[in-house]
């Protein structure tokens, strides 16, 4: 594997790893975080910065969106920033490759990670993380090299500080969990007791806090919303299994291939640990550090506070993941472990990547084809209302022509997730019950998920509620499955008579 020379496996990691996330660009419908974005980024900046303050996010990532869609609108041209961002990051890791190994290990971590299924789905998605894994990437190379001009060239040391405190600032102005990554030079310097580099190190951060500081004090108010109203669980053997497995293939794939792609990551990892300890003379700490500190970091929080175990947030962790595996591979400690790991690596992406370009279904389902089915369907004065923010965010992208609205979340619910500041920044307020959005509509259009549908009958509150209070009210007279989505028509009331013998959502499966 050595002869092959690194500009060349660069070089085609570069285009399999463009190709890879042009693939299907326009024809992936988007789902609600990525609504979200879209309609954050098209509103006035300093409406624009309000809803993001009443988010859980800091605000760059909706800044730069928001300046490349001053040149274009179309969903595939929204997807290029971070298409461009995600082959960007490849070379980046070659760079850290280099300055960690040497050029093989970074150009065959480069092909490791133009394939990777998890890689590209965040290069192809309106959401900020693969903003935030170049902006640590760039953060790992800056220490790097910063600490190891210490000692040798201090006169450069203070130009080498600036691209740390830049690198930093960007992170933390994009993803609050930033910071769990950020720390890891500084805990892996004091387990080697670098004094000199620690100083140095903790400038160059300072700095960058003080650049964070105008937004640093809405962070708590942001941690606070978490706290209140989160969807991750606490993390078990089955999360960290989930959250291995993603990171190897992206899950979701089809019931079919569970086994495989479970069997196939944990080879992976099992391979690449026997490779850390028979090969840990050949290794460096800090590529170590950002491979297993994060998620570790992250997970111990999560039994301080409300659960923050999510695998995008340590997503530098898989770059540094294939900065090993590529040493492995280069200089493997047992003859034909690289060979071994390089197959399973690339087979599982093999199988990640169809699921991926494929998937349709909760909560990314074919939002599209359902908002053009309503448009040829409505008539004059209907009214559709959706279940929840999931499918009405998205629809609204595609056809805001169209009469909708949206019922508001349980309060307290683990989806009440919107903030009221986030909806009236957007200029979306949702509709307090059912009765509310339908209030002098002659005919109603219900746009439901069969997953709520099904989440009522298992939990034993039997009907959809709003489902129950249609048919109450109105005639159910026509439905339709888009996918996984119901759009549900109903008419004019019935006759008392016939209301009181049909079943609630009688027509439903």
């Amino acid at each position: 594997m050595n002869r092959l020379p690194p500009r060349l496996l660069l070089g085609m990691s570069l285009v399999v790893g463009l190709g890879l996330r042009l693939a299907y660009l326009a024809d992936r419908p988007i789902w609600y975080d990525e609504a979200f974005s879209l309609l954050l980024a098209r509103r006035p900046v300093p409406e624009l910065l309000a809803g993001t303050a009443a988010d859980t996010m800091p605000p760059l990532y909706y800044l730069l969106l928001k300046g490349w869609l001053a040149f274009g609108e179309s969903i595939a041209y929204a997807r290029l920033m971070n298409v461009f961002l995600g082959v960007g990051l490849i070379g980046l890791a070659y760079v850290l490759g280099r300055a960690y190994f040497q050029p093989q290990a970074g150009a065959w971590a480069a092909i490791l990670l133009a394939v990777s299924p998890f890689l590209i789905y965040h290069a192809q998605e309106l959401r900020m993380y693969t903003l935030l894994a170049v902006a640590l990437a760039g953060y790992a190379w800056a220490c790097q090299r910063m600490i190891g001009l210490i000692g040798r060239d201090e006169g450069g040391l203070l130009g080498a500080i600036w691209p740390v405190t830049a690198c930093a600032a960007v992170a933390l102005y994009t993803h609050n969990l930033a910071i769990f990554t950020l720390v890891v030079p500084n805990l892996v310097l004091l387990l080697r007791r670098r004094w000199a580099e620690q100083r140095a190190l903790l400038v160059a951060q300072g700095t960058a806090l003080l650049f964070f500081t105008p937004w640093l004090v809405l962070v708590p108010g942001q941690i606070q919303k978490i706290q209140a109203a989160f969807w991750t669980p606490q993390p078990g053997l089955l999360e960290l299994v989930q959250a291995i497995v993603s990171l190897h293939v992206n899950l979701p794939v089809a019931d079919s291939l569970i086994p495989v792609v479970v069997f196939g990551s944990l080879l992976a990892i099992v391979l690449v640990a026997y490779g850390v300890v028979r090969g840990r003379d050949q290794l460096r700490w800090m590529p170590l550090g950002f491979m297993l500190l994060p998620p570790a970091l992250l997970w111990i929080t999560s039994y301080l506070m409300r659960p923050v175990f999510v695998p995008r947030a340590f997503i530098l962790s898989l770059v540094a993941y294939a900065l090993v595996v590529g040493l492995l591979i280069v200089r493997p400690p047992l003859r034909g472990l690289g060979w071994v790991l390089l197959v399973v690596m690339l087979a599982t992406a093999a199988i990640g990547l169809p699921s991926f370009y494929t998937f349709r279904s909760f909560p990314r389902s074919p939002f599209d084809q359902a908002a053009e089915r309503l448009s040829a369907s409505v008539g004059a004065g209907d009214r559709i209302v959706h279940d929840n923010k999931l499918s009405y965010f998205p629809m609204v992208i595609y056809r805001p022509d169209l009469p909708m609205a949206f019922l508001a979340d349980e309060p307290g619910s683990h989806n009440d997730t919107l903030a009221h500041e986030s909806a009236a920044a957007l200029g979306l307020t949702p509709q307090p019950d059912i009765e509310s959005a339908t209030e002098g509509a002659p005919a109603v259009w219900f746009v439901v998920f069969q997953r709520a549908i099904d989440e009522h009958r298992q939990l034993g509150k039997g009907e959809h509620p709003a489902i129950a209070w249609l048919t109450d009210h109105y005639t159910l007279v026509g439905q339709e499955a888009v996918g996984d989505l119901w759009l549900l028509h109903f008419g004019p009331p019935v006759r008392a008579e016939l209301t009181s013998t049909q079943p609630v959502g009688w027509m439903l499966p």
